[in-house]
């Protein structure tokens, strides 16, 4: 199942257009600090595989913890790199690919 269109933003990267979303609510893993934040990602047509990322830090709506580190399109821009970078092919049928985001 791919990423809903409703609620995700169109970001274009090295020519290549692709769609990417945070989760509208947290899990309850993610509500209760257990989990970090997550995004999705997928061409933006004729998509086959799924990024999925995974942040080290809360959602800023977490109920425990506090969080100030947004989730910016330049930082989604340096993961599908990352990715593409570590063997993600997006247009290939497959699992979801999991880009575990590092701050460096």
């Amino acid at each position: 199942m791919g990423i809903p269109k409703k609620g995700s933003r169109k970001i274009t990267v090295d020519s290549i257009e692709y769609r990417w979303r945070i989760r509208w609510k947290p899990s309850y893993g993610q509500a209760i600090g257990e989990s970090g934040l997550t995004a999705s990602v997928e061409l933006y047509e004729d998509s086959e595989s799924t990024l999925i990322i995974a942040f080290p830090w809360l959602r800023l709506d977490a109920w425990v913890g506090f969080s100030d580190q947004p989730v910016t399109p330049k930082l989604i821009e340096i993961c599908i790199k990352s990715a593409l970078s570590q063997g993600w092919k997006p247009n290939e049928k497959g699992k979801a690919f999991t880009l575990i985001y590092e701050k460096e």
